[in-house]
Order: structure tokens, then C-alpha cells, then sequence
């Protein structure tokens, strides 16, 4: 069935990329950041808090298992829903759906919209692994804000909530978003009383229950023959979250058909066949060490951890895969699949890696890795490449695997081989693995990220027209060429051919000059460079676009460099590899944040909208970095007086709240009751509330250009240029200076929309006058 009231399709954008926040079981949880934890306290927990969201999560200790809990539902409100509210509970397998109060999606399958909540229930609604032909619902939420119940089964309850960062604080059990994982233990939340169950007063559920502090229980809290057993019984598993997940709810419970249901949740997640060769305890490499056989791949990826103690002369041999039914060394196809050692006298890693054509091909990274610490370690073979990883950074790549070796036999793994001495080291976590597909590319967000070389971001969609754009904070120089960002269609060559930058950026030897690189037909290497150098320690705001013939870069507003040449440009590509920084170079000395990637248009940097829309209540625009000085302009073109006040724009640091707090008008424009007279409110110190109120009306049916600014002390509103309103320089003396990106609503969401269009938006940070 399908029901349906008044639909209004907002199109809204955010700064940096959604992340999704998985809950399931009993429950375990992997954050925003990706922290893995787990949670047994019962009743109503912050899953996420925050001003745009609020999402309660409901957990429950079920009789059977009394040191254990399950999420058995969750709810959801704040200002995303504009005042609305929708819970979900699941009672044994039977989910019901309410949304104020009234139940909806009951029959299966059937759909619900309204302006606000878009939503059905139907087999397979999310594209993940864990939905595939379960009944599920999907809950589409304003602000690019998306619920998924992925499965329900018995009391169990698998979500994922998939959001983009919104401006202000955001915390709950799910993290606190913030780009750092270390923060988001269940420790941390306790301190930041995240473990503290909800109250009644704040509960969104339709009935409140009370509950009991999540308790912080880890592995010491199971003896030491439970322990033993729950390894036992979920071994094989990945090393992953699940593996722990397994161990936890064994040892626990005491329940031993959790392993299944847990290993059936890591192949319904994962998809691929993982085999665990040597597990978190050290192992010390001796040669002919047989470690057992595997199930071979023609694309797979091998992991481990290894601490190296010392250097022996001669190939040190680490870990050999190789193939049947006669197992040699070398070097016919199918002896090294694959292989690695340590170079003679060194730590410096030695892969060798079949492929068809090739027994003894390969790459060699060219650091060595430190003696007495640990490193990780990934070769991965997928056509048409190889990498080697060290530490997540891409160490080595070699292009040579267009035509991969197909295993014939089980695979025998020894560490190390009995060809060559052992090498002087212990290794654990060894993973091997069906390849992974390359993940795709995340952007950079706003917390700011130190360049790291060989740091692969994944896979991306390119335009033929594009804006790049990023905030780099340069830290010092190298004293070679130091990459900063690197997109290419071949992860193992720098540059030689068109796609190889597409675009890539550096720093010039010894300075923080941009060096611009933008591939082109029969000119591969064009590009652009600035003149003017970026300061030290200063954030710059970073444009590149291409548009038409022209590639041209920005600093903040201001055009520093321009190549007309771009009368053919690079196509658009399905599937281009991006870095920060890449293999080849240094990495640059600087932090990037706030990157962003969208088509090329030719209005001018700062604008939140540029043709004439028409206002609608609680349209969520995005957000924009905030100053104490600053200039809003626009174009309004009124075509009625309504009752009441009619917002037009309204920027906040709290999107939770209409006024009248410091920061949340910054500014807030109105009309008038039963009028086209503006109302101007921003922020100072004394006063969350004050502004400027101009004598005139606008005309009906005839746009206006208005600019409001603050700086000097006193607010100025211009129409058509003149000045309609100025406050005495004392009034914004000391005018709200913003600490985090501030959110921007036209029109807002606590007042009806005024009956006019919006043209040309534009913020501008201002200097101190």
C-alpha cells in the first residue's frame, strides 16, 4: 500500500561526505569514525544527539541472556523532522512503525511520504550486504539524512544511519563524528555522559523505559575456560569487528549458537570467503614453517602484522604462498602467489607475486620498516594492479596484472619458507582473503588531515567540468616537489599520459607555490601555477575549475592563475583513483580539510544560491565557514504580504533553535507582518538579538538587491545600494565570532516562508575595518 500526502522535493547540499554509523546484536556498534565498541546497560540511549538530529536507540536484556542486551527499537526527532517524530519498535520479529502517533507502514510491502519523511517497507532496501532478500524498512529524512532497518530478527534490530556532519556538537553512541576514532570508546562516552540512559522527560519513545548505565565490560570480564571456549568456537572468522563480536557474546552469554548467528552476520556483511592464518598472538617466523593450505583467488589481498627484530645477511624469507601439486620456490607461474621477504641486510620488503606470462613479478617498496615496531602489512592483487601497503599507505604499486594466475590447487603457506632463512621477525593478524573491491572515495572532511605519502582516499567519479575545492593550512617546505592531492585513471604511474592527472597538485621545490597539473587532449601535463605563494599557518581556501576553455585557481575570492587553453577538455571518468599525497613524492608539509568535488559552474565563490528560487519553509541549504565580520547579499523579489512573520534567510550556529541565544541569528532577514519591510537580526556579545530595521517597504513583483553587513562596530542594510539602516558602532562592538561552520536556511524552519524568490545568495567573510 502507499500513502501519500503533500510532497515538497528540497534539494539540499552538505560540507563533507555522509558516513554511516552500523548498529546491531547486542548491541554492538561501529561509530562514524569507525570505532568498534559494545554496549549491555538496558533502556533508552543517544545513538546520535545533535542539532539537527536527535535518534534514541531502545536496548533491552533479555531473560535468557541477563548480562547481555539487545537494541530492540529506535526513535527519532529534532529539528530535521520539523517538530515530527517516528519510532520504531520491533516486539519478537513483528516491527511496527509510528510516526506522530499514528502507525504507518503496517502492510508489506507499502510506502509512506509527506513533506518531510519518506519511507517504505520492502525486501532489500539497502544496497548492503546484511539486507540482501530481508524485509526492511528505509527512512529518508531532510538534510540527506537516511535510517535503514537492514533486518529484524527476533529482538534483534540491525541499523545503519547514514548522515552528513552538520554544524554544532554531535555525540551519542555512534561518536561524536569529529574525524578521530580514539575518541569514541566506551570510557570517553562515560566522561561525556553518553552512557547515562535517557530520562523520561527527554525520551521520544511512546513509552519510556527506565534502564541502568551501560556497563564498560570487555574481555577480563569473562574467566579464563569461557574465554578459551569462545575463541574456540568462533574461530575462522574475520579478524574484523565480528570476530570480537563473536568472542564477547560467547563468553558472555555463555550461549554458544550466538557464533552461528554471528558467522551468518559476517558473510551476509562481508560476501567474501576469509581465512585467518595466524591470529593476534605474536609468532615468531622459523624456516618451513607450515602454517596450513588456503583457498586460492586470482584477486586477493594478504594481511598481516610484522615486528621485525633484526637484519640477517641474505633473502629473508616472511610468508610464501604457493601453488600444487608440486610446491617449489621458484619461478614458474603459480611458486609465488604471493611471496615476501626481507632484502638482504635490510628490513626493506621483497613481494614477488604471480601473474599470467610472469612467475616472478612483482614490486619493492622502497622504505624499510622499523626495527621493534610493528608495521601492517597488505599486498593486493586486482586487476589490472598490485599494491603494497604499509600502514594503509600505499608503499608500491606495479601495473603489470592485466592478466591475473588462477590458483589450481589449495595454496600451502609457510612463514617462513623452506628456501631461505627465516627472517628475524614475529608476525600476527595474518589475513587471506577474495579481494575487496577499491572503496570509494571519501573527501576530506572538516576536521583537518596531516598528508601522509601513498595515502589512497579510493575510487571516484570525475566531471568534464569540475570545481575542486579545499582548505589547506601550509606547515613548511620540502626540499623536493610535495604532493598535496593526486586524482589519476592508473594507480601506478605518476605522469607520461593523459588521465595520469586529473587534476594533481604539489608544492614547488623548497616553497608553497602550487604547482597545478590537469591533463588535456595532446597536452598531458597543462596545467596552472600561481605566482603568489600561500602563507605559513594560515588557512587558504583553495579553487580549482575547469569551466568551458578556461582552468583557473582561486585564492579565497580572488583569481590567481588562468590557462584558456581547455577547448577540448578530459572526459568524464567512471573510475579515477585519488591520493593524498601520492606514492611518488614527498607529501607536502600541510593539512587539507573541507574538500569538495562538484560539477563546474561559473558563479562566484561563496555562492549559496545563484538563479532565483522560490522560498520554502525549513529548506536547508548547507553550510558555510563563519566570521564576526561579514557581508550577506542577495536579490528578494516579493510578491505578496503575508500574516506574520516571513523568513527569508537565516544563518545559525545552533539549527536546533530559533533565537534568542548568541549565535542564533547570524544574521536571520524577515518581512514584516502583512508588510515587505525587512527585519535584520545578528549576534553581538551583549545581545543574541539585535539588529536593524528599515522604515521602507520593498516593492511587490520587482527584485531587490539587498546587502547586510557587519563590520566597524554597527550593522549596515543596503537596497539598491543605498543605505536603508545603520546602527550606531557601538551596537556590534563585539559581534558573535564563530567557532565552527554555521548552518543556513532559506527560508527557515520556526516561521512560514515569506512569498518571494531568492536570488544570487552569496556570504563573504570580512576583515576587521
Amino acid at each position: 500500500t502507499t500513502t501519500t500526502t503533500t510532497t515538497t522535493t528540497t534539494t539540499t547540499t552538505s560540507t563533507g561526505a555522509p558516513k554511516t554509523c552500523l548498529a546491531w546484536g547486542d548491541p554492538h556498534l561501529v561509530s562514524f569514525d569507525g570505532r568498534k565498541m559494545n554496549y549491555y546497560g538496558s533502556g533508552e540511549f543517544y545513538l546520535v544527539r545533535s542539532t539537527q538530529i536527535t535518534i534514541q536507540g531502545r536496548y533491552e536484556i533479555l531473560p535468557k541472556w541477563p548480562r547481555a542486551s539487545v537494541m530492540t527499537g529506535f526513535a527519532v526527532g529534532g529539528a530535521a523532522l520539523g517538530g515530527n517524530r517516528l519510532v520504531f519498535d520491533n516486539d519478537d520479529g513483528v516491527a511496527k512503525v509510528h510516526y506522530n502517533g499514528k502507525e504507518i507502514l503496517g502492510e508489506f510491502p507499502s510506502t509512506f511520504d509527506d513533506e518531510i519523511l519518506s519511507a517504505r517497507y520492502d525486501k532489500t532496501v539497502s544496497d548492503h550486504q546484511r539486507a540482501r532478500n530481508q524485509n526492511g524498512y528505509l527512512f529518508l529524512l531532510p538534510n540527506g539524512i537516511t535510517l535503514a532497518v537492514l533486518r529484524f530478527v527476533s529482538k534483534y534490530t540491525d541499523l545503519t544511519i547514514t548522515m552528513p556532519r552538520f554544524a554544532g556538537s554531535v555525540d551519542g553512541h555512534c561518536g561524536n563524528f569529529n574525524g578521530d576514532s580514539s575518541d569514541d570508546t566506551s570510557s570517553a562516552l562515560t566522561m561525556r555522559g553518553m552512557n547515562r540512559p535517557v530520562d523520561e522527560q527527554h525520551s521520544l519513545f511512546r513509552t519510556h523505559i527506565p534502564g541502568t548505565d551501560s556497563p564498560h565490560l570487555d574481555i577480563s570480564d569473562c574467566d579464563a575456560d569461557a574465554l578459551a571456549r569462545a575463541r574456540e568456537v568462533c574461530d575462522g572468522m574475520d579478524v574484523d569487528h565480528h570476530y570480537d563480536a563473536c568472542i564477547f557474546d560467547v563468553c558472555i552469554t555463555g550461549d554458544e549458537e550466538l557464533a552461528h548467528d554471528e558467522i551468518a552476520l559476517e558473510e551476509l556483511a562481508d560476501g567474501w570467503f576469509v581465512q585467518r592464518l595466524v591470529r593476534e598472538e605474536a609468532m615468531q617466523i622459523t624456516q618451513g614453517n607450515f602454517l596450513g593450505r588456503v583457498q586460492g583467488f586470482e584477486e586477493y589481498e594478504l594481511s598481516f602484522d610484522i615486528t621485525p627484530k633484526a637484519k640477517q645477511s641474505g633473502w629473508q624469507s616472511i610468508v610464501h604462498f604457493t601453488d600444487g601439486p608440486s610446491y617449489k620456490n621458484c619461478c614458474s607461474e603459480g611458486d609465488r602467489v604471493p611471496a615476501v621477504w626481507f632484502h638482504t641486510g635490510s628490513t626493506r620488503l621483497h613481494v614477488r607475486a604471480s601473474r599470467r606470462g610472469g612467475g616472478n613479478d612483482g614490486c619493492d617498496p622502497k622504505q624499510e620498516l622499523p626495527l621493534g615496531k610493528t608495521s601492517n602489512i597488505r599486498v593486493k592483487v586486482q586487476y589490472p594492479y598490485m599494491l603494497v601497503f604499509i600502514d594503509n599507505k600505499v608503499a608500491c604499486v606495479s601495473g603489470n596484472y592485466g592478466l591475473g594466475y588462477k590458483p589450481r590447487e589449495r595454496l600451502a603457506v609457510l612463514a617462513g619458507d623452506s628456501w631461505h632463512k627465516a627472517a628475524d621477525a614475529t608476525v600476527s593478524n595474518m589475513v587471506y582473503q577474495k579481494a575487496r573491491s577499491f572503496p570509494e572515495g571519501e573527501l576530506i572532511g572538516p576536521v583537518p588531515i596531516a598528508l601522509e605519502k601513498g595515502q589512497l582516499l579510493g575510487t571516484f567519479k570525475t566531471l568534464e567540468e569540475f570545481e575542486l575545492k579545499f582548505d589547506v593550512k601550509p606547515l613548511g617546505t620540502q626540499p623536493s616537489q610535495s604532493s598535496l592531492l593526486h586524482f589519476t585513471k592508473d594507480l601506478s604511474r605518476n605522469q607520461g599520459k593523459e588521465g595520469d592527472t586529473i587534476p594533481a597538485i604539489w608544492f614547488h621545490k623548497d616553497s608553497t607555490k602550487l604547482h597545478i597539473r590537469m591533463s588535456r587532449p595532446g597536452a598531458h601535463n597543462d596545467g596552472c601555477d600561481p605566482a603568489e605563494a600561500l602563507k605559513l599557518n594560515e588557512v587558504t581556501t583553495v579553487s580549482v575549475k575547469l569551466v568551458g576553455s578556461a582552468l583557473t585557481v582561486a585564492y579565497g575570492d580572488k583569481e590567481v592563475c588562468r590557462n584558456e587553453k581547455y577547448t577540448q577538455r578530459h572526459p568524464a571518468e567512471e573510475k579515477v583513483y585519488g591520493y593524498s599525497a601520492d606514492p611518488w613524492h614527498l607529501p607536502a608539509k600541510a593539512e587539507l580539510s573541507n574538500m569538495v568535488y562538484q560539477k563546474g559552474v561559473t558563479w562566484p565563490v561563496g555562492t549559496l544560491i545563484k538563479e532565483p528560487v522560490k522560498l520554502v519553509r525549513n529548506t536547508y541549504l548547507g553550510t558555510v565557514q563563519g566570521a564576526k565580520n561579514f557581508e550577506l547579499s542577495f536579490v528578494v523579489k516579493p510578491f505578496s504580504k503575508l500574516s506574520g512573520w516571513g523568513s527569508i534567510v537565516h544563518i545559525t550556529a545552533d539549527s536546533s533553535r530559533d533565537c534568542c541565544k548568541n549565535g542564533d541569528r547570524l544574521p536571520g532577514i524577515w518581512f514584516h507582518h502583512r508588510s515587505t519591510r525587512l527585519y535584520v537580526r545578528s549576534g553581538d556579545e551583549t545581545n543574541g538579538d539585535a539588529g536593524c530595521q528599515p522604515t521602507g517597504e520593498l516593492p511587490l513583483n520587482e527584485e531587490s538587491a539587498v546587502a547586510v553587513r557587519v563590520q566597524g562596530g554597527k550593522m549596515v542594510v543596503k537596497v539598491a545600494g543605498e543605505v536603508v539602516c545603520e546602527t550606531p558602532t557601538t551596537k556590534f562592538a563585539k559581534p558573535y565570532e564563530p567557532t565552527d561552520l554555521l548552518s543556513v536556511f532559506a527560508a527557515d524552519p520556526w516561521y512560514n516562508a515569506a512569498d518571494a524568490t531568492l536570488g544570487r545568495l552569496v556570504y563573504t567573510s570580512l576583515p576587521d575595518a
